[in-house]
């Protein structure tokens, strides 16, 4: 059952790459959307005393700040890149968290990042590089995330909070109420044409997926941390980037092709090789 609870979890959370594309809203505002669920939801489970006490300190601040950017970065990658190969190219994080925690570079480590070329290469071979500018942008926006993903795991064991749900009011709250504010004095915290072309769907998906990605796949993913081993946990959480496939397909009608197997087979199999 426990394997099961992961595999759902990462099934939900892998549904961002998809939603971010289908949702004919900005970035800052699908931003704002999971900055204010994210942090009303965690301020429900979260250590009151806890996460207030370490939410002003430099750590805290410094946390908040780096999540803001691995999630615009992040927004950014998957709106220009398809969902599959944009997630697949974010799982490169465990190798970079394994280089910064000062283990000694090995050859094999090369070979996420030929899986990395042979996801991209049909682009520039097709289009070439002068033509890509939306795929460039959104290569270099999901490795920002990505980057920052490993920055949030050290920042995360150096703030020494076990309840995650601390960790995410922290990320989230400050954050949360910076942008709501900025967008609120700006006159844009809601599109102005909400209401035209049916995109008020688009708002209640936008607030519904992020609540119950949010409140579901977050819960799933830290009850499943202590009920089964790193090795298992690790190995499940590459079940992400198949579903992020099938929602591509299902909900954006993105293409699969030999090229983009072939790459995250290799990303997924060597990832899991490097940590074991």
């Amino acid at each position: 059952m426990d394997v099961i609870l992961k595999l759902l979890s990462e099934s939900l959370l892998s549904f961002y790459p998809a939603m971010t594309k289908f949702i004919k809203f900005p970035v800052i505002n699908q931003l704002w959307a999971r900055l204010f669920i994210y942090s009303i939801i965690s301020f429900i489970f979260m250590n009151k005393n806890i996460a207030f006490q370490k939410m002003f300190s430099f750590i805290g601040i410094l946390l908040a700040i780096i999540t803001v950017f691995h999630v615009w970065t992040s927004y950014v990658g998957f709106k220009n890149l398809e969902s599959g190969v944009s997630y697949s190219i974010f799982y490169l994080y465990p190798l970079f968290i394994i280089l910064f925690s000062g283990n000694p570079f090995k050859l094999y480590y090369i070979l996420p990042l030929l899986g990395v070329f042979i996801l991209t290469y049909p682009e520039w071979k097709i289009n070439g590089i002068s033509n890509q500018n939306n795929f460039i942008i959104g290569i270099i926006a999901i490795f920002s995330s990505m980057i920052s993903e490993v920055w949030i795991y050290f920042i995360v064991k150096k703030i020494g909070i076990n309840n995650k749900w601390n960790v995410l009011f922290i990320s989230y709250f400050l954050p949360a109420i910076l942008v709501s504010s900025v967008l609120a004095l700006k006159g844009k915290l809601i599109p102005q044409n909400i209401y035209q072309n049916g995109t008020n769907k688009y708002l209640i998906l936008l607030l519904a997926g992020n609540a119950i990605i949010g409140a579901l796949g977050y819960f799933l993913r830290f009850y499943t941390i202590d009920k089964l081993s790193s090795e298992l946990y690790g190995v499940l959480s590459y079940f992400g980037i198949i579903m992020a496939y099938i929602y591509g397909w299902i909900i954006n009608k993105e293409g699969l092709s030999w090229q983009k197997i072939i790459g995250s087979l290799i990303i997924i199999l060597s990832s899991i090789f490097i940590r074991f």
